[in-house]
């Protein structure tokens, strides 16, 4: 690679560490349950072991503490603050993920440039760099996932020690974060599945990646059954509705099936009768055209209506994301290249299995196979395949003069950095009425409940997480709709009194938007409401950011 590869790839990875940890220096804590994971964190950091038994928050986290693993060790060897080395380190990891996207695709076209493409592509997505830039389990479970999947791309073929180093990185990922495990698992299999019926004769790489995903998948029951029982049963059995584990059976039921596929399709030799390698600038447009027809509907119902499974409304902002669309679609540019790749059936795998979870948890509206939950992973795959297609676009285009093809690389990364990355981090009210940061008066107000009741406080999802992390205090948010948004200040004490809350708190974000239910839009605060209750009980705690009021 040239240097000015090396010094381009230097800039992504540095950019990537810049963009995710902005908000980390601009807000207390940052991300609506970080403050749980901090608890949890100290809680391991104090034992020197689990703490399962919750009061408060999160009753799956104990059960995957990679993150308060590390970040405890990272404070405890080095001395750095529990809640900074907690806050930062995930982040920080995770930041080096498009160093993977790097690898696969110089991997596979033997060519830094498409590489690079990829890799700065994946680290200007805006869901990227929101999501990862929050101190979370899926930050440092989304850094394991790529890692395995480079080693399995890159080294796993001819270095017999990269297996080693996959299972370590793969019992991190395990114990860190369920959802990141799934997706290895999900794109292990759809690896297999499209690279096994893709080829007429059997891949040695076929025969390995399906004994890695056999051993991925039991390892990773075993950990469930024998240590996160609780959890595994109540998700697997709120994912698709299947009763405790014969989720197990459904693996080994696709495998399978593939084996039938594989054996009819290499006895018949069925072929597709449509060339879709056929590669020009014509073809392009007729693909590129079919799936912009398939995505901007999507789009429009998402802006008119709310999202999928979830009731969250955002409204036309969706629309906004339309040039990333457009961009993503040059990744169709690959489809002539992929199939002269030993590991393009791969990509393709990976890529249509996503979109089958997607669509399978929209079909049976599971609270586990949001299609939120699968955007990150699903930007993925299509990161490795942009920067292909798009080197392949180029080529097409075939400009006479360099300075041509100068100028549209250029406009391409004008249109990423011009109209991408500034809609990372969007207002509140841009984002549906939602802010993950929190600001230090919250926290200290969560430092006063600590000192001066241990009743109930009623306040929203985002500020009782602060509470939470520092209050060591049960669950404070409610669901009652009527002590936040009914004006009748009867029902609201009511409401109060039937959550056992004592104690009201609100900020002025609360005022704009108050969270109560996790997948509702946030809603202001009533504000006939908040003067009752500002005339008829008595304030105990104001800053200029909080107040606090004793009900009764």
């Amino acid at each position: 690679m040239k240097r000015s590869g090396w010094f381009a790839l230097i800039a992504i990875i540095s950019f990537s560490v810049l963009i995710r940890t902005l908000p980390l220096y601009e807000y207390t804590l940052w991300g609506l349950d970080f403050g749980e994971y901090f608890y949890y964190t100290n809680q391991w950091v104090q034992t020197g072991g689990s703490y399962l038994s919750i009061d408060g928050w999160g009753q799956a986290y104990p059960f995957f503490p990679g993150m308060f693993i590390i970040g405890g060790s990272f404070s405890m060897l080095s001395g750095a603050d529990l809640f900074y080395s907690t806050m930062f380190v995930p982040v920080l990891i995770s930041a080096l993920s498009p160093l993977f996207v790097f690898l696969i695709v110089n991997k596979l076209m033997d060519d830094w440039r498409p590489a690079i493409l990829s890799s700065f592509f994946f680290s200007t997505l805006p869901p990227v760099i929101y999501g990862y830039s929050q101190p979370r389990p899926e930050t440092l479970g989304f850094f394991f996932f790529a890692f395995i999947l480079t080693l399995g791309v890159t080294t796993f073929r001819k270095n017999k020690k990269s297996l080693l180093i996959m299972f370590i990185v793969l019992a991190a990922m395990i114990i860190t974060h369920h959802m990141s495990t799934y997706f290895l698992l999900l794109m292990l299999l759809g690896g297999v599945f499209v690279s096994r019926l893709w080829r007429s004769h059997e891949w040695d790489m076929d025969k390995k990646r399906t004994f890695l995903f056999i051993s991925f998948f039991i390892l990773t029951i075993i950990y469930w059954i024998f240590y996160a029982e609780p959890f595994g049963q109540r998700r697997i059995q709120g994912a698709l509705g299947l009763p405790s584990f014969s989720i197990i059976l459904v693996p080994l039921l696709v495998l399978l099936f593939i084996e039938i596929l594989v054996r009819l399709r290499r006895k018949y030799d069925f072929k597709v009768p449509v060339n879709v390698h056929k590669q020009n600038i014509k073809s392009f447009l007729v693909f590129f055209s079919i799936a912009l027809l398939i995505t901007i509907p999507i789009l429009i119902n998402v802006a008119l209506g709310t999202l999928p499974v979830r009731d969250i409304e955002l409204g036309a902002m969706v629309l906004l994301y339309l040039p990333l669309v457009v961009l993503a679609l040059f990744g169709l540019s690959s489809r002539k290249i992929i199939k002269a790749l030993n590991e393009g059936p791969s990509l393709i795998g990976w890529f249509c299995f996503i979109v089958l979870s997607i669509t399978a948890g929209v079909i049976t509206q599971s609270s586990s196979l949001l299609p939120m939950r699968h955007l990150t992973f699903l930007l993925f795959s299509v990161a490795l395949l942009f920067g292909v297609g798009l080197t392949q676009f180029h080529l097409m285009t075939n400009p006479r003069e360099e300075a041509k093809k100068t100028a549209v690389l250029s406009l391409v990364i004008f249109i990423m950095v011009g109209t991408m990355i500034p809609l990372a981090y969007p207002s509140q009210e841009r984002a549906g009425g939602f802010t993950e940061g929190t600001d230090w008066e919250d926290v200290e107000a969560g430092f006063w409940l600590r000192s001066t009741t241990e009743r109930k406080t009623a306040t929203d999802y985002r500020m009782s997480t602060a509470a939470f992390s520092v209050g060591n205090l049960n669950l404070t948010r409610r669901q009652g709709d009527d002590m936040y948004f009914n004006p009748d200040l009867s029902e609201a004490v009511r409401d109060l009194d039937d959550h056992e809350a004592s104690y009201l708190m609100w900020d002025q974000e609360m005022l704009k938007g108050t969270v109560t239910v996790q997948g509702e839009n946030p809603r202001p605060f009533n504000e006939e409401l908040k003067q009752n209750y500002t005339e008829n009980f008595y304030r105990v705690y104001l800053t200029e950011e909080c107040q606090a009021y004793i009900i009764g």
